[in-house]
């Protein structure tokens, strides 16, 4: 049986996942996850409904569905910006739903990297300057800086415009460099929350065949949100939402 635990978030009981059975080889698992917001009194918005996903090392895994289905919740329970409201999170075998705001920090600066659809570039930093920041704040040496920055700048073909400001560059540029900005720490996991939200439909494909080649050359895991088929269907699966819960998956492989 599971212990109660009291959060810290007045009102929201956590469950102690006492026999919840873990994959070895799962990158990202997720249990009985629920997230509830209380609007008002007596009102309340089950964001999350009971969701179980379990996401192998390497696999690209996007998540689909109508708006206000929980997609973006079940990113934000994943990418640790959030705590559930019962339920667990596991990444790499490590449940961080019990985390202070500390340790969720440190586990965003290490093991998770993203992607956000408005590309979140520093406007007044260079390509370099803004790729470089997640590892100034991850306090490594200059030496790993300078070969990781120009390592994943040459990754999203963007060598020749490291010292360009973000003004200088296209859409599908910027997101170019936020997502060598996301892979400089080599996290574990890749979160993508509509990248090509952004962008016209040749660019869009473009980001999204480029976010498939790094998974298959890096073998680096990423769950991406997009309401675009055309999109979603360049994943190895598709987690489709509506109403807080998974109502299908889909293995596009097949």
């Amino acid at each position: 049986m599971r212990k109660a635990k009291k959060s810290k978030q007045q009102g929201l009981v956590f469950q102690e996942p006492k026999d919840y059975e873990l994959d070895p080889n799962a990158m990202i698992q997720t249990f009985d996850l629920t997230k509830i917001y209380n609007i008002t009194e007596g009102i309340e918005i089950r964001a999350l409904n009971g969701v179980s996903i379990d996401i192998k090392k390497g696999e690209f895994v996007s998540v689909m569905g109508p708006s206000g289905s929980g997609k973006t919740t079940l990113l934000n329970m994943i990418g640790a910006l959030d705590n559930p409201t019962s339920g667990a999170v596991y990444i790499n075998r490590t449940n961080i739903a019990h985390m202070d705001d500390k340790q969720r920090t440190n586990l965003r600066l290490k093991e998770i990297g993203f992607i956000f659809q408005f590309y979140n570039l520093v406007p007044v930093l260079s390509a370099y300057e803004n790729v470089e920041l997640p590892m100034l704040f991850a306090a490594r040496t200059k030496q790993e800086i300078e070969k990781n920055v120009n390592k994943f700048l040459d990754l999203v073909g963007l060598s020749d415009k490291k010292d360009h400001l973000p003004s200088e560059l296209s859409g599908g540029e910027q997101q170019r460099v936020a997502i060598a900005r996301a892979l400089c720490n080599e996290p574990s996991i890749l979160i993508a929350d509509e990248p090509t939200g952004e962008l016209d439909t040749k660019m869009g494909m473009e980001i999204v065949k480029l976010l498939r080649e790094l998974n298959l050359e890096l073998n680096q895991t990423i769950l991406m949100v997009s309401h675009d088929p055309m999109v979603g269907a360049l994943a190895e699966r598709i987690l489709k939402m509506r109403d807080g819960k998974i109502i299908e998956t889909v293995d596009t492989k097949n």
